[in-house]
């Protein structure tokens, strides 16, 4: 049945948690006979549940799910209250993507991300299962002829008379297909939970490590062709002219077509040359031998290891936008009066999301409409190249999505969007855009580079009386978001995370946080946990510097300027404890420690580093993590975990180099990332701090892993390292 084309009601009414959710219109609320047989074997009282008269069940998860897990937990939050095992039911993606239901709340925007999945759809999901287990069971207990309190539900089957009575939930599909939607629905206590909080495995894990699982690159389609780009070297050359001639001749290539570039588009691809084959060798073969006169470009001379100068330059800038983003008192004031007055700049590079699977994505234009199959983490995107670039309207659109082989926020670009759909318009067949490694390190929506200036005054007793941070970056949304500035405050929360009233950890009575936009002209773009990576990095390195300079312990230094963070103080003591802080060290070991809040989560990370033989390495990570309620534990633990490893690429080794407007840098031989043997032994702890709320876990486990690494190096060296990757060859 075609969910597009179905009439749905908005249920606006107030239910059991306060949330107004989507329902499916049944016959009997639109004026059909009540008794007459269903119009399908099938029970769809939302937008989130679907039943089968054979017993099937689906759960529609809207959400993108790059490898996190997501799938698994949002499915626990529906089949909980449904009373179904959420790993024996089938989820699958909405038909209609574009249904209002499934918009981003807080975005307003159909979208997966910000480690928003879990925490904002917990509420409305166990709505959804709740609502239609208490259709079934209304539907049951009207064949019973009992009171529906007499009911209970358990492993899909309503029940009644202790089980004497029992019913199979697809046995209940045609009645509880024309029952009116129920008013108020309870949810279960969370004592009750069989799944969630209770988790440990992911759903496909099986098909993952074996090797079955299909991906984006396994798509195989009728006629498909295969495309690989010659995108522009430089940033914004323009293509002049193209000979392709030599790789026409390469058997199985069948076109070269030029894409225009799409400058009105913010987040729009630039020009490039596209190579379309029967197979990924053979436009690989022909790309080699394609020939693109390209023009000059303004960024010809663009050289990243200019840039830090270029940054701390607009901090001074009049004309350079400075927006607060979090302040108290006068710290101008304060300055003069200072025991102490340290000052420091930290700086990280351009970083490259680098998932495990490069951006594939497949389209196909045919009959005035538009099909995607891929990983598709921004279906507003999706839908945006389609009526930008193919005057498509919406609905027109299909996205089959599929799990894809990581993010890190690499998918939520749109520039390979723009590039198939023109591609898939021009051939008329389905065309699947292949990014090689090379492909993906070039595709310049890196993580942009960053600056940060800091200052602070301590007093006569080592308290820190007034803080003073510049954070320099370009804006990460205004390539997506048009109009971004035209707010009041001129905010991009995009790069002040950690540094605002809600997440900045410390409190000294004179404060002055604010960002500083600048612009390279590099286009950057999505990347995991964002501006929490260099933020975190500068705050935490800096608190450290303070605590050293006054003479105090790092981690009461930092306990002592916070207030009101139980849950916050909770996760450093427990994760110092942990790891041994405070107790004697063996020679040429040493211990630091950072932590950050963010997603309404918090974490604390201690680096353990030691010398030996002359070299030094990290040892060991301990982290304790408070997160809520962690709906799937075992999901919460890999996604720390992985953090913690993205966390140890950053200090270590992610750095992107651009020299003449070319990125330098072209596969994992010039671009280090984390090797098996670079990872130390692991020790997490997660809390559930607020048993009642999930908070985000996706890119929480990251920013704290440089600052410690960092700290931990000046407490074995005595030097101290203020810009990534770190070096471990230093010595004090």
């Amino acid at each position: 049945m075609d969910l597009a084309r179905r009439t749905f009601l908005k249920q606006s009414a107030t239910l059991a948690s306060g949330l107004a959710v989507a329902f499916y219109l049944p016959p009997s609320l639109a004026g059909t006979d009540p008794k007459a047989p269903a119009a399908a074997s099938e029970f769809e009282p939302n937008a989130w549940v679907r039943i089968f008269a054979d017993g099937t069940v689906k759960l529609v998860v809207h959400k993108h799910d790059s490898g996190t897990g997501t799938h698994t937990a949002l499915a626990a939050c529906v089949a909980e209250e449904l009373d179904v095992n959420p790993m024996t039911v089938q989820v699958i993606s909405p038909e209609d993507p574009f249904f209002e239901a499934y918009i981003h709340p807080v975005w307003k925007v159909f979208s997966t991300g910000g480690s928003t999945s879990v925490s904002l759809e917990y509420d409305r999901l166990r709505l959804a299962g709740a609502t239609a287990r208490a259709l079934l069971v209304a539907a049951a207990a009207r064949q019973w002829q009992v009171s529906p309190a007499s009911c209970s539900t358990a492993e899909g089957r309503v029940l009644h008379g202790n089980g004497r009575h029992s019913l199979d939930y697809g046995e209940l599909v045609a009645v509880a297909a024309h029952l009116p939607m129920p008013e108020h629905v309870s949810l279960k206590d969370p004592s009750q939970f069989k799944y969630i909080g209770k988790l440990r495995h992911k759903r496909d894990a099986a098909a993952k490590v074996c090797g079955a699982f299909q991906y984006s690159l396994d798509l195989r389609l009728p006629q498909m062709l295969v495309a690989l780009l010659q995108r522009t070297p430089v940033v914004g050359a323009r293509v002049l002219d193209f000979d392709a001639r030599a790789a026409l001749q390469v058997p199985g290539v069948r076109k070269v077509l030029a894409i225009p570039g799409r400058p009105d588009v913010l987040g729009g691809n630039q020009e490039s040359v596209a190579v379309l084959a029967d197979d990924y060798w053979s436009a690989q073969q022909g790309r080699a031998l394609l020939k693109v006169q390209w023009s000059d470009s303004p960024l010809a001379q663009f050289a990243s290891d200019q840039l830090p100068a270029a940054q701390a330059a607009a901090i001074d800038d009049p004309k350079a936008l400075r927006v607060p983003s979090l302040s108290a008192g006068d710290v101008a004031a304060q300055w003069p009066l200072a025991k102490q007055l340290l000052e420091a700049d930290y700086v990280m590079p351009y970083k490259v999301q680098n998932p495990l699977e490069p951006i594939c994505i497949t389209a196909h234009v045919a009959d005035g409409a538009i099909t995607w199959w891929g990983g598709v983490q921004v279906p507003s995107s999706a839908l945006e190249a389609a009526q930008v670039v193919c005057k498509i309207p919406k609905d027109k659109v299909t996205i089959n999505e599929r799990v894809s082989g990581g993010s890190f926020g690499a998918r939520e670009s749109k520039y390979w969007l723009f590039e198939v759909a023109y591609l898939a318009q021009q051939v008329g067949v389905p065309v699947k855009l292949m990014n090689s490694r090379e492909d993906e390190m070039r595709a310049l929506f890196a993580h942009p580079a960053t600056f940060h200036r800091l200052k602070g005054a301590l007093d006569g007793q080592g308290a820190l009386t007034a803080l003073q941070l510049h954070a320099v970056s370009p804006a990460s949304p205004e390539q997506w978001e048009p109009g971004y500035f035209e707010r009041a405050d001129h905010m991009d929360y995009s790069t002040t995370e950690a540094i605002t009233a809600w997440d900045f950890a410390y409190r000294p009575a004179h404060l002055d946080l604010a960002w500083v936009r600048h612009e390279s002209q590099v286009p950057s773009g999505w990347y995991r946990s964002v501006s929490f990576i260099p933020n975190v990095f500068a705050v935490e390195s800096f608190m450290d510097e303070l605590a050293h300079a006054a003479g105090r312990d790092p981690l009461q230094f930092r306990l002592a300027h916070m207030h009101d963070r139980p849950r916050h103080v909770a996760v450093l003591q427990q994760a110092a404890a942990r790891a041994g802080w405070g107790q004697p060290l063996p020679p040429g070991t040493a211990l630091g420690i950072a932590t950050n809040q963010g997603y309404t989560s918090f974490i604390a990370v201690v680096a353990r580093v030691v010398q030996e033989e002359g070299a030094i390495k990290v040892q060991k990570l301990t982290c304790v993590v408070d997160c809520g309620l962690a709906v799937s534990p075992g999901g919460v633990e890999e996604q720390i975990y992985g953090g913690l490893m993205w966390g140890l690429g950053h200090a270590l080794f992610d750095r992107m180099e651009m020299k003449n407007g070319q990125v330098l840098q072209s596969n994992f031989h010039d671009y280090r990332v984390p090797r098996m043997s670079d990872m130390p032994p692991v020790d997490i702890l997660v809390l559930d701090g607020e048993p009642s709320k999930p908070g985000g876990v996706g890119e929480l486990g990251s920013p704290s892993v440089a600052p410690a690494i960092a700290n931990a190096l000046f407490s074995l060296t005595g030097v101290r390292q203020r810009a990534t990757p770190l070096d471990l060859s230093k010595r004090g």
